[in-house]
């Protein structure tokens, strides 16, 4: 589609643009281009032609256009050598023994978010394919208890509630029966699956009143479909929207940017990016926004995601290495935080 030369060319507007954010000319091309000031203009009218490029009211130099951007992230966007600097600031923040999986992934958020400039997001392993590991019943007085639930990833989740008249603590106890021998052991998606046809079957059995304790089977396990966003930096995007009231609302809405983010994850790719991101169906956040995501190994678990969002003339060369350094250690964290894990047989809650 276009030439070597012209990849060139537009490579370097972008590395420019996403450096001074100033319109680029020809001359400041010369340099790096083989080629005399007339050719490369001719090069840049046919990027331009293209929509790769697009000039600036106030200059006579050229800018990047969406297009462009996105035909230079599908074709040449690779990870690249970060400053010493960064690598360096990345491997002291990550220092430290991390005891519990949050406190872990919210420091990976942190670090994107601080390194960038913009909005850092991290997702566990897909609900769909985590396990219940453990379940628990702490009693908390004669009328109160708590769920601890315990996932292969190690993350637990706790469901305070309150005993139903029609239930006893005896009763208690075969539910804790009940949820260990049909849904300990399998995948959220299959527990959520068994709680609208294998329970309430095996719930007449065991109760007088059924209606009771399915409510509480349902109460209690609403926690484990929940799905954990972890996040920093959200207000860093407010400044690059004019509607700055709608784009708070929809940056407070987890629901959908988990939507959002797991909607561009695949299975195929280790990242992916989607300009011009949508949050739901009937808002967007603005045409100026670009969502990255790159996938990390969660040991013998599966894979997460770190999530960014940011503008679309950000430096995708140093967010995707920027981004890439931090799945890989965040994976070197985990192996020692499973190590652990598997060691003590819990999390410290």
């Amino acid at each position: 589609m276009i030439t070597k030369r012209q990849q060139q060319i537009l490579n370097l507007i972008i590395s420019l643009y996403t450096q001074s954010h100033k319109a680029v000319g020809s001359k400041a091309l010369m340099a790096s281009i083989k080629a005399s000031s007339a050719t490369i203009r001719n090069d840049m009218k046919y990027l331009e032609d293209l929509g790769f490029i697009k000039k600036e009211h106030t200059s006579s130099g050229r800018v990047p256009s969406v297009t462009g951007y996105k035909y230079f992230v599908e074709n040449f966007l690779k990870p690249g050598k970060l400053d010493n600097n960064d690598v360096y600031q990345v491997m002291k923040n990550f220092d430290g023994e991390y005891y519990k999986l949050d406190t872990l992934y919210q420091q990976a958020a942190k670090i994107l978010s601080e390194l960038t400039g913009f909005s850092g997001f991290v997702l566990n392993v897909s609900q769909k394919n985590q396990v219940l590991s453990k379940f628990d019943i702490v009693q908390l007085d004669s009328h109160s208890a708590m769920a601890v639930m315990t996932l292969d990833t190690g993350l637990v989740k706790t469901m305070q509630f309150v005993l139903p008249r029609s239930m006893t603590m005896e009763d208690l106890t075969t539910f804790k029966f009940i949820a260990d021998e049909r849904l300990v052991g399998k995948k959220i998606l299959d527990i959520h699956y068994s709680l609208l046809t294998e329970i309430p079957q095996v719930a007449q059995k065991y109760f007088i009143v059924t209606t009771d304790a399915l409510q509480l089977f349902e109460h209690v396990f609403t926690e484990l479909f929940k799905e954990n966003l972890i996040s920093a930096g959200r207000q860093n995007l407010l400044e690059y929207s004019e509607d700055v009231v709608s784009l708070y609302k929809i940056l407070m809405d987890d629901e959908a940017i988990i939507h959002e983010i797991r909607d561009l994850v695949s299975e195929d790719e280790i990242r992916s990016v989607k300009f011009d991101a949508t949050l739901t169906e009937n808002h967007q956040i603005s045409k100026n926004i670009t969502l990255m995501t790159q996938q990390f190994v969660v040991p013998y678990r599966g894979l997460g995601t770190l999530a960014l969002m940011g503008p679309v003339d950000l430096n995708y060369q140093k967010v995707v290495s920027t981004m890439d350094l931090i799945a890989k250690i965040l994976t070197m964290k985990l192996s020692d935080y499973y190590r652990y894990l598997d060691g003590n047989h819990y999390e410290m809650m």
